[in-house]
Order: C-alpha cells, then structure tokens, then sequence
C-alpha cells in the first residue's frame, strides 16, 4: 500500500492548476478545430470539397506545416475524384470496420489517387494526419497520434 502525504498531493494538485491554465491556452486551437471540424462535416454535402475545406478549416498546424500538407491535398485530390475521398472518409469513420484496417485503407486510396493526380511525389496522408480526422471525427475516442503506431503498416 501506497502512503501519500496530503501536503504534497495538494502541492501537485495546485502546480498542476497552474501549468494546465497555461497549456490550455496554448493548446485551445485544437479544440477550437474540433468544434469547427463537428460543425461543418456532412458525409453526404453536394460541394464535398467546399465542406471539406470549412470543417478542416481550423485545423492550423495540425494538418499544414513546413513541407507537410495534407489538407491541402485533400482538397487536390477532390478536384481529380471527389466522389473517391468522400469514400476514404467514409470507410475511414465507418465503426465497424478494423480501425487499423481502415487506415491502412485511406493510405492505400491516397496512393491510388497519388498515382492518378501525377504531379508530385508525396500525399501527406500520414499517419499523423489520418489520426487526426479520427480525432476530429471522435475526439472522445481517437487520441491526435497514433499510440498503436508500431502495429500499422
């Protein structure tokens, strides 16, 4: 059995008071992003990619940084298949499959549609990016990066 101090735990209690209102308004785009995220995503909007486009708008530096944009290609790859990246989210979002299934799935579609597009070399469909629609999508059960990193393909 574990003893713990009372006047230690409430100094522990109290510094992690401190540190979280200063974290918090640090890491408060990211929620911000998920509300946005929320508010605007319909599966079945006519314009997927207008859609597409307002709910990942908030989404800064977690899906656009210093040579990485996978945001942006998403929205590349509707101008080429819209229909194809409305199902890679559809398959992606969908519950019931596997979920490392299904992000393997959404890579292996970026590549196809990679492929396709021709003009350059990379998607950005990361894991880091995929977990991220995850997150947005259920921010109550997908964590922003992967911790099952070492079991994907």
């Amino acid at each position: 059995m574990i003893n713990i101090s009372s006047s230690n735990l409430a100094k522990i209690i109290e510094a992690y008071k401190v540190y979280f209102k200063e974290y918090f308004s640090i890491e408060l785009y990211k929620w911000k992003a998920v509300r946005c995220f929320l508010a605007y995503w319909d599966i079945e909007a006519v314009n997927f990619k207008g859609m597409l486009k307002q709910a990942l708008s908030k989404t800064e530096n977690l899906l656009t940084s210093m040579n990485n944009y996978p945001r942006n290609m998403l929205e590349e790859f509707c101008e080429l298949d819209e229909t194809k990246v409305r199902e890679m989210f559809r398959e992606l979002f969908d519950e019931n499959q596997n979920v490392v299934f299904r992000i393997n799935q959404f890579r292996k579609n970026a590549d196809e549609l990679l492929r396709l597009w021709g003009k350059g070399k990379q998607h950005y469909q990361t894991l880091n990016a995929i977990t991220t629609y995850l997150w947005l999508r259920y921010p109550d059960k997908y964590y922003i990066y992967p911790k099952f990193r070492s079991i994907l393909v």
